[in-house]
């Protein structure tokens, strides 16, 4: 079973921009760097996400991505880091 699902608020895991989104996408892949299947997700950019301005949708392996912090939770939805 998936982690997430379409319409989730999802980021990606501690990373330089902190990109997030919303799921718009999910598919049940074979990951050759696991050696397994593995869920991977299409993620639609929020405007406020770092790296909106040039990319508007991303995808990311669910290990990859972890549920969306509340603003008041989460310094980088603020743009207080």
């Amino acid at each position: 079973m998936s982690k997430f699902q379409i319409g989730d608020q999802v980021q990606w895991q501690p990373t330089p921009t902190q990109d997030f989104g919303t799921v718009t996408g999910m598919q049940y892949t074979p990951a050759s760097h696991l050696g397994a299947w593995a869920w991977k997700y299409t993620i639609w950019l929020d405007a406020a996400s770092p790296s909106h301005a040039w990319i508007k949708a991303d995808s990311a392996w669910e290990f990859d991505l972890e549920s969306l912090l509340t603003p008041t939770q989460s310094p980088a939805i603020l743009g207080i880091e």
